[in-house]
């Protein structure tokens, strides 16, 4: 056999648990070009193994190709962000500066704009960041796990299926508690590892193959371990789960819509999760202020 022709020699890639730091770990699915492993300890999903330099990055073709369409739907997925800042506000209603981590097309951008906010957006694809500041937004090149913001920067920090595919994840999770103020909330969403895909067909699902998001993806949280890696960031979880009532909107005529919208939401998370129809997980988590003194927030952070 040639030189030319020899298969990839696989790399480690975490050789323990990136959140909990156990060596220990069950088989979860194999490829010739990467393997993943369940964490004995926590549970974690976390690739093992890798090719070194898999994977096409996330430069414009990635953007302009990729199955999610981030250039298309821009109103939707505009709309969709508001609601989520929307949510952000009722945990830090003093808020005034947010950053979005992985701000794509700058659809966070926008939302926290139209909420108000002072946003800034912060990604590791130059096209990304060049996208959003022709849209006219502030937007820095940079990686998660090492930001370049001073501390204490912004009062909401949003990162929407952006700590997957950071390597190491807590160490994007301690950057995120740097540049967080005091009394400042985190919003990350990922991909739920208890989604049925995941479980009953993890060769054949987009999640782990290599072709697909397996270069991308680095780990697959549930819900426990997710607010368990932040508490470890010192991130206090306040609210997991996406049926949260907005309560700065449930007021006058809109108050019926508001209430009627949260319980079929919550309705409706209960049937995904039982069923493990859940593509994603959310999790809020707040850096506490030194004096204890938190502001005044949603009943449900209590």
């Amino acid at each position: 056999m040639s030189m030319d022709s020899a298969p990839a020699m696989l790399a480690p890639f975490f050789s323990a648990c990136p959140i909990c730091k156990a060596t220990g770990s069950r088989p979860v699915v194999a490829f010739k070009e990467l393997s993943y492993g369940r964490c004995a300890g926590c549970g974690l999903i976390y690739k093992r193994e890798q090719v070194p330099g898999l994977g096409s990055g996330y430069e414009e073709d990635f953007f302009k190709h990729n199955r999610a369409k981030y250039m298309s739907r821009w109103d939707h997925r505009v709309r969709k962000c508001l609601r989520q800042v929307q949510v952000c506000l009722e945990y830090a209603p003093h808020a005034k500066d947010l950053l979005d981590v992985g701000c794509s097309a700058g659809y966070v951008l926008e939302a926290a704009r139209r909420a108000g906010l002072n946003p800034t957006g912060l990604d590791y694809s130059q096209f990304s960041v060049n996208l959003c500041r022709e849209r006219g937004y502030a937007a820095e090149y940079g990686s998660m796990a090492k930001m370049p913001f001073p501390d204490a920067s912004f009062d909401i920090v949003t990162l929407k299926h952006t700590l997957e595919h950071v390597d190491p994840p807590m160490d994007g999770l301690r950057e995120i508690h740097r540049v967080l103020r005091p009394g400042g909330v985190a919003f990350v969403i990922v991909p739920d590892a208890a989604y049925y895909k995941i479980i009953v067909m993890p060769r054949k699902g987009r999640s782990f193959r290599p072709d697909r998001r397996g270069w991308q993806h680095h780990v697959y949280f549930y819900e426990h371990n997710l607010a368990d890696a932040c508490a470890r960031a010192d991130l206090a979880p306040v609210k997991a789960g996406k049926a949260i009532l907005r309560r700065r909107l449930a007021k006058g005529i809109r108050a019926p819509y508001e209430y009627a919208r949260f319980a079929l939401l919550w309705a409706w998370v209960q049937v995904c999760r039982v069923t493990h129809l859940r593509r994603e997980i959310q999790v809020i988590a707040r850096k506490p202020l030194a004096d204890a003194q938190l502001p005044a927030s949603n009943a449900e952070a209590a």
